[in-house]
């Protein structure tokens, strides 16, 4: 019996070293919690002061990739889907955009601006149908055969020099018969 006292005597002072061993741990893990503790205050509180510089800092404006004046390839195709392709037609639409405040959509979707753009369109393919500088007759009225067959008098002075050239040349290619 003797033998189980001291059995129970030794476990007990083996447990007792253990808990003696469980707390000096524990005290260094403590004060190690509480520099962990007064790190991450003194972290908390760096962060909260940059915030602040960061909130009374004047707030510049976020440069984007493309020009705020230009659209990117997305939106020309958009445009382009929608018909409008020509650099006077992209340019009414940015304009109309900045009229109206609008995005690129809803400023398409507009009924007012659908009716413009027509319009607009409508305009541009008639003047690119018409001859440019033709008379009656059906000669370009900047041309030097038009001019002679008027009077030199007439003829405007950036024009008379070549017409008369022509006129010239035109004497000395006749022929000795009628229809040479």
């Amino acid at each position: 019996m003797e033998n189980e006292e001291m059995t129970q005597d030794d476990s007990l002072e083996i447990e007792l070293e253990e808990v003696a061993d469980d707390t000096e741990e524990d005290t260094e893990e403590s004060t190690e919690d509480d520099r962990g503790v007064e790190y991450w205050k003194a972290e908390a509180l760096k962060n909260k002061a940059i915030l602040e510089r960061n909130k009374n800092k004047p707030k510049a404006e976020k440069k984007s990739n493309k020009q705020s004046d230009d659209f990117d390839y997305g939106e020309f195709a958009y445009l382009a889907q929608k018909g409008i392709e020509s650099d006077d037609d992209i340019k009414f639409v940015k304009e109309r955009m900045e009229d109206s405040g609008k995005s690129l959509r809803d400023t398409l979707n507009a009924g007012w601006f659908k009716t413009e753009l027509a319009e607009r369109q409508a305009l541009a393919s008639t003047a690119n149908a018409t001859p440019k500088g033709t008379s009656a007759k059906g000669t370009a009225v900047d041309s030097v055969d038009y001019w002679m067959t008027k009077p030199l008098e007439e003829v405007p002075q950036e024009m008379r020099r070549a017409v008369v050239k022509a006129l010239e040349a035109k004497d000395t290619d006749k022929g000795k018969f009628y229809n040479s």
